[in-house]
């Protein structure tokens, strides 16, 4: 049993609804003729479970509406559909105590065979709670949700969407997504971090007038379920807030936080932060004078036609893992955002943070068609970091790790050489500065490929390749006492821009 619930909802508050008025029907309650199933004394359930009309839905209308159309309005009879419908799976397929600050046997628990069809599915009352006290008072009480998420709560989201059958919750534990990083100290609560780091503060900025438990509160929370998924609205797949398929920056709900500063901002001296989307699109970077590469050279890039989830269809990817005689061992549902997981011998994720190719599960790449096998896409992966971490150390080695450029001898490469013999142009940076210099544009876009992007040039490969190039070219011609790189690499430098479509060395 979970804590005693709070005062709102007291025993006999059922023999309350005679006089709820035109929020509850009446007769449809009781059968049509003012006898029926009895029902449990907190929980109001359906007012009629044929047409899956909540009580709660009789005043709250628009959210009625839009919930019918969720996975949660037909949780019932998706269950008796699947052909593995079992007691033990009817808590998260009904409307009772589970998920909210009321007792665990109430609500669908509780009540006799003939009322069970009144709390039949995931109705309101299933998160927010029971009902019956806002009804009779609806000034004086109004029960609220919750948006924890953890495999310990035992309130929230977590209570139903977890095991070996739906882990959602313990893969998002593991991800970053599950993870509340500290907030730095001294800066601005105002600066915008917390807009995509603080569940609060995201879900304020996706849904302004959402209510729930701990929105008052000052614990900081991580980005929970809530932040992407609506729990009253099924306007995109999955219920989420906003969709995967839109190639723009603002409307995509991945990159709405994913390109927060893609391109050089000449007041700060920081790089490059969260700039996924835009790489994935093509538009991260600093773009050198008369950049251009032929981009219809190459079969596709990840952000292409090809792949039209973008970037859920990678990192989301959901399977079943059987063992040798095809009998169920885990769901996976991709929950922990890893496009290439490290996996046992079984084939169930292991949440470790790297392992060799050979232990990795390459299926997201092979799916939409974009590489034949596995072992085709971790070549393709390989190659593409060779190159890239061969153009980036002409360009700047951080020998002494502390991710910013150093001068000679600090750090080596020709950016490094840059800033011993041109430290001017790395010093335009701050308030009221407009102009980035092209010492400062080429850094950008080697810190962007090597630290922020975090993909080694994976979300657009040929973008990034010929973004390299080019930047390479234009830091010679513009600091023209730079030495040539060595004559391997020019090799590999002039074949690639021939493959790339791309003028000049």
């Amino acid at each position: 049993m979970k804590q005693a619930i709070q005062t709102w909802l007291f025993a006999g508050a059922a023999a309350l609804l005679v006089t709820a008025g035109g929020c509850v029907d009446e007769s449809a309650a009781n059968g049509g003729n003012g006898t029926g199933p009895t029902r449990d004394v907190a929980f109001v359930g359906y007012s009629d479970p044929a047409t899956r009309q909540t009580t709660c839905g009789n005043c709250h209308i628009s959210k009625q509406r839009t919930w019918q159309a969720t996975a949660h309005a037909g949780a019932w009879e998706g269950l008796q559909a699947s052909g593995s419908a079992q007691p033990a799976c009817e808590p998260c397929h009904t409307t009772n105590g589970i998920s909210n600050l009321a007792p665990d046997s109430t609500g669908f628990l509780s009540v006799s065979a003939d009322a069970k069809p009144f709390y039949y599915d995931v109705q309101c009352e299933a998160c927010h709670g029971p009902g019956a006290q806002h009804i009779t008072a609806p000034d004086e009480s109004q029960p609220l949700s919750t948006i924890l998420a953890d495999t310990a709560a035992t309130i929230g989201c977590g209570t139903c969407h977890r095991d070996t059958h739906h882990p959602f919750v313990e893969e998002w534990q593991s991800s970053r997504h599950g993870i509340l990083n500290a907030y730095p100290a001294g800066r601005p609560a105002t600066d915008g971090c917390p807009d995509c780091h603080e569940a609060r503060q995201a879900i304020r900025v996706l849904d302004p007038e959402a209510k729930y438990i701990e929105q008052g509160q000052s614990t900081l929370q991580p980005l929970t379920c809530a932040v992407c998924h609506d729990p009253h609205e099924n306007r995109n797949s999955g219920q989420l807030r906003l969709p995967i398929d839109d190639p723009s920056e603002e409307q995509n709900l991945c990159m709405h936080c994913h390109h927060k500063r893609s391109v050089p901002d000449p007041t700060t001296y920081r790089g490059a932060h969260s700039p996924q989307g835009p790489m994935l699109l093509g538009e991260a970077g600093y773009v050198p004078q008369n950049f251009a590469y032929d981009a219809t050279r190459q079969p596709t890039t990840h952000g292409s036609a090809v792949n039209p989830r973008l970037c859920a269809g990678c990192h989301v990817e959901s399977f079943t893992v059987t063992d040798a005689t095809g009998s169920f061992v885990q769901n996976v549902t991709g929950h922990s955002f890893k496009p290439i997981p490290c996996v046992d011998a079984a084939g169930v994720p292991t949440g470790a943070a790297d392992c060799p190719d050979t232990e990795r599960r390459f299926n997201a790449c092979t799916a939409s068609g974009c590489h034949a096998t596995g072992a085709m896409a971790a070549s393709a992966r390989q190659v593409l970091r060779g190159r890239l971490e061969s153009y980036v150390n002409v360009l700047w080695r951080d020998v002494d790790g502390d991710n910013s450029l150093d001068p000679l001898p600090t750090d080596s490469g020709l950016l490094a050489m840059v800033k011993q013999q041109s430290p001017g142009d790395f010093s335009s940076t701050g308030a009221g500065a407009t102009v980035i210099t092209v010492g400062e544009g080429v850094w950008f876009n080697a810190d962007m490929i090597r630290r922020a992007d975090g993909s080694w040039g994976v979300h657009n490969p040929f973008y990034a390749e010929a973004l390299l190039l080019e930047s390479t070219r234009a830091l010679r011609q513009y600091y023209t006492y730079l030495p040539a790189p060595p004559a391997s690499v020019q090799r590999l430098i002039a074949g690639r821009r021939a493959a790339l479509g791309m003028s000049g060395q």
